[in-house]
C-alpha cells in the first residue's frame, strides 16, 4: 500500500527544486521567459507520465492535489516564495493561473485512468508538447496574431499545436492500440483539430485544463464508443 508522506511529498518534491533552478536563470527577453516557463511545463508533463504508478489512491490523488495547489498559491501570495521561485511562472508579461489548472488536470486524469492507459497518457503529452510548441512558436513567429476572449493567440501558434499533436497522437495510439494504420490518422487528425481549437478558444491558462478534457473526452469516445 503506497505510504500518505509519498503522496503529499512526492509531486512537491519534484516540482520544488525545478522552480527553483529554472527561477535563477535570468532571461532578456520575452521569448526566454516563454522558453523558461515551458520548460518548467514539459519537465512536470513529462515526470506526471509515471504518477498513475505511485498515486493509485482517491485519497493519495487528492492529498497531492491539495499539496501542489497549496504551494502554487503560497507562490503568488507570498513575496519571499515568489522572487525566489515565481519567476518561471510568473514573468512571461500575463495573469495566468495555469499551473492551478494543470494540476486541476492532472488529478482529474489521476482519478479516472487506470495506470499505463493511453487515456491517461495521450492527454499529459498533448498537453505537454503541444500546447509547448504553440506557445513558443507564437512568441518567436507571432503569424497572423489574434484574440478570443481578450487573449493574444497566432495562427502560426495555433498550426504548430496542431502538427505537434497530431505526431504525437499517431505515434501513441500507432502504439498502444492495435488500430489500423488508417484509422489511426483519423483519430489523431481528430484529436489534433479538437484540441488545437479548444487551445485557441482557452483564455488566462485555462487551456492546461480544457485541453485533457477534450483529448480524454474525445477519445474516450472514439475508442470504447461511449
Amino acid at each position: 500500500m503506497e505510504s500518505p508522506l509519498i503522496a503529499l511529498a512526492l509531486p512537491p518534491l519534484l516540482i520544488v527544486p525545478a522552480m527553483g533552478m529554472l527561477s535563477r536563470i535570468r532571461v532578456a527577453s520575452p521569448l526566454q521567459s516563454e522558453l523558461r516557463r515551458k520548460t518548467l511545463h514539459i519537465l512536470t508533463g513529462l515526470l506526471a507520465l509515471g504518477l498513475p504508478f505511485v498515486l493509485r489512491q482517491p485519497v493519495a490523488v487528492l492529498g497531492a492535489l491539495a499539496a501542489v495547489a497549496a504551494w502554487m498559491l503560497a507562490v503568488r501570495l507570498v513575496p519571499s516564495l515568489r522572487e525566489r521561485f515565481g519567476c518561471v511562472l510568473h514573468a512571461a508579461g500575463r495573469q495566468s493561473y495555469g499551473e492551478l489548472y494543470f494540476a486541476v488536470a492532472l488529478a482529474s486524469l489521476l482519478l479516472v485512468c487506470e495506470p499505463g492507459s493511453i487515456l491517461y497518457s495521450l492527454p499529459v503529452l498533448i498537453l505537454t508538447l503541444a500546447d509547448s510548441a504553440a506557445a513558443v512558436v507564437g512568441r518567436a513567429w507571432p503569424w497572423r496574431p489574434y484574440r478570443v476572449f481578450g487573449g493574444r493567440k497566432s495562427l502560426g501558434g495555433s498550426l504548430a499545436f496542431v502538427t505537434c499533436a497530431a505526431v504525437v497522437a499517431v505515434a501513441m495510439l500507432g502504439f498502444a492500440t492495435d488500430m489500423a494504420f488508417g484509422r489511426v490518422l483519423c483519430v489523431a487528425l481528430l484529436v489534433a483539430v479538437l484540441t488545437g481549437l479548444t487551445e485557441a478558444l482557452s483564455p488566462s491558462g485555462s487551456d492546461n485544463l480544457s485541453i485533457p478534457a477534450t483529448t480524454w473526452l474525445t477519445l474516450h469516445y472514439l475508442l470504447n464508443g461511449v
